[in-house]
């Protein structure tokens, strides 16, 4: 199990570790919008998406505040110190929140301790082909659109699902955070 103890922030949005403590308000949160996460593998209404990651060696789960009202969550996955590589995903965030510069800002405190205290080198973003505002809030991030893997994945639903990869690599990151900064 990776515990953590990571705690980011600009003033306004804070990102948090995810506790046992915050699941139930978590579900609460994702319950009256089930219809928004249909992508996703496991509902964010279901115990086990939030517990899988807290006892997993691999990951970092957040939960987003904002005002310090919960938003929603995110996390590090795929961590490989080794190979100085991570992914940022598992995000959602209540609707109440989606398209307000959220999510930017998230991913910019996310990105900025990736790239600058955990010294990555490759930070991949992954989203379903059919969602494509994700895929757009991604490339607006600066992320460059590597490819997609077929079928390698299931939705809540049952279909197959393909999978768009996206990166940033560290030496796109000042660039990259500059941009951010200036439409934060």
């Amino acid at each position: 199990m990776m515990e953590h103890d990571v705690m980011l922030s600009d003033g306004t949005y804070a990102l948090r570790p995810l506790t046992e403590g915050n699941i139930p308000n978590l579900m609460a949160l994702a319950a009256c919008n089930v219809h928004e996460y249909i992508h996703m593998g496991v509902a964010p209404t279901a115990e086990v998406t939030y517990l899988s990651p807290l006892r997993s060696a691999d990951q970092m789960p957040f939960v987003q505040l904002i005002h310090g009202e919960l938003a929603g969550c995110t996390r590090y996955l795929e961590i490989r110190p080794v190979q100085r590589s991570l992914e940022i995903g598992g995000t959602w965030l209540a609707p109440s929140f989606m398209r307000t510069g959220a999510n930017r800002t998230f991913k910019r405190l996310l990105l900025e301790h990736a790239f600058e205290v955990m010294s990555m080198s490759w930070v991949e973003f992954k989203t379903d082909i059919r969602t494509l505002r994700s895929q757009a809030a991604i490339a607006a991030l600066g992320a460059a659109r590597e490819g997609v893997l077929r079928k390698d994945r299931y939705r809540l639903d049952g279909t197959a699902r393909d999978t768009v990869v996206y990166s940033i690599i560290d030496d796109e990151w000042a660039s990259v955070k500059a941009r951010l900064t200036q439409i934060s």
